[in-house]
């Protein structure tokens, strides 16, 4: 079928204003990845919170091979703030402060530079499988890894009153910065859980930056105090995987695909 010249530019413009659309909505929906680690030991068969060290590796060395821009956490915060996220910009946290963290993560963030975030729970420091407070300040002076809060015994907030959420938020606060000898900017929410009220308790305490897991589709893209996190398990072994969780557009698609 032959069209003439003014058929063709119409559809030309069509295509062209269909095609801006999706570009202009799929931009709107993109959320700065900030991936989730927990164990990185050799229980990723038996646990969903396990990475494997060799394939953690594998993941640090994609990011660093493909020029992702690895900012710390606090950093994240001002950037988003800005609203100009450059691309390929990525967060990497833990939650829980695991000894594996120590062992088997950190010096391949050492070796290729990459900023981290570890989310320690003072009251388990020191305590089997959990790091030591030798161990959280050699991390902390490396240059590449911050130190943020997970609360001081890891409840669940929403459900504790006002008194236990300035001991858990506050003064879980105050413990890191007195064996670290400097301010720590950082919050991670056990479980995920908040509300407006334990919200405004991490305001208070003067964190610059917070991070959930995934609030909703409901809820903001990108609240500095609620950000929304990919957890990464086994099934990001695959690179593939990995690539497209980190995209900026996966957490939309979960979003969507998962009920409230």
């Amino acid at each position: 079928m032959k069209f003439s010249i003014r058929k063709r530019y119409v559809i030309i413009t069509i295509v062209l204003i269909v095609g801006a659309g999706v570009f202009l909505y799929a931009k709107s929906q993109y959320v700065a990845p900030v991936i989730m680690y927990h164990k990185i030991d050799g229980d990723s068969a038996v646990s969903r919170l396990s990475v494997s060290p060799e394939n953690f590796k594998r993941q640090m060395y994609f990011l660093k091979k493909r020029h992702y821009n690895v900012v710390k956490l606090e950093d994240l915060a001002e950037i988003v703030k800005k609203n100009k996220i450059p691309p390929r910009t990525i967060a990497v946290t833990f939650d829980d402060g695991y000894e594996n963290n120590y062992t088997n993560a950190y010096p391949v963030l050492k070796q290729l530079g990459l900023h981290a975030t570890i989310f320690i729970i003072p009251a388990l420091v020191g305590t089997e499988g959990y790091v030591t407070w030798n161990q959280i300040l050699e991390m902390s002076e490396s240059g590449v890894i911050a130190i943020g809060s997970h609360t001081m015994t890891h409840p669940w907030l929403p459900t504790q009153p006002v008194q236990k959420l300035d001991s858990e938020i506050k003064d879980s606060k105050a413990a890191i910065e007195s064996h670290l000898d400097r301010e720590i900017y950082a919050f991670s929410y056990p479980l995920g859980g908040f509300n407006k009220d334990v919200r405004k308790k991490v305001v208070e305490a003067g964190y610059k930056i917070a991070v959930a897991t995934n609030p909703g589709k409901r809820y903001p893209k990108h609240d500095i105090f609620a950000m929304k996190r990919l957890r990464i398990s086994s099934t990001s072994d695959n690179l593939l995987v990995f690539w497209f969780e980190i995209t900026g557009f996966y957490t939309w698609i979960k979003e969507h695909r998962d009920k409230d």
